[in-house]
């Protein structure tokens, strides 16, 4: 199964953030990362479009992080990479564009950083299954209720 880069950070999100930097701790011992731009923690205003008029709207302020970093190594070879993830945490998005790296140029020891995201993504489907049933459990078919009203006449 192929996974899109964009699914990348989102799957390796469910690994811990201790986890993940160990991983990439012993992939990237002999490399150089330094950022491209300065890692960012905050809030984004979260912007939607009226259905109606479309008109712009804030509907809120959720966490955003994102990095963005370059990689050289042992030969020399600079590999950019970046992340972006509705989450907090500096050191987790530090750790995902430096993944996004690794992945995205296939460096050595991309193959079991893949198997993370496998892990992951499997982890999500999983999630979103368990989701999608308890949303179909209160699922109401109105023409029943229209039909009982019916027989009350």
């Amino acid at each position: 199964m192929t996974i899109k880069r964009s699914d990348w950070p989102r799957a390796l999100a469910t690994q811990s953030t201790k986890q993940l930097t160990a991983v990439l701790d012993e992939m990237t011992a002999h490399w150089t990362i330094t950022p491209v731009q300065l890692p960012q923690t905050g809030l984004g205003m979260l912007q939607l479009r009226d259905s109606a008029f479309n008109d712009p709207y804030f509907l809120g302020e959720i966490p955003l992080a994102s990095a963005w970093v370059s990689i050289r190594t042992e030969d020399q070879q600079e590999y950019q990479g970046a992340a972006q993830l509705m989450d907090d945490d500096q050191d987790k998005i530090e750790a995902l564009a430096v993944a996004d790296a690794i992945l995205a140029h296939q460096l050595p020891g991309w193959l079991a950083l893949y198997q993370l995201v496998e892990i992951g993504m499997t982890k999500l489907t999983t999630e979103q299954n368990l989701r999608s049933a308890m949303l179909e459990k209160t699922r109401v078919d109105f023409a029943l209720l229209n039909a009982a009203e019916n027989d009350d006449d």
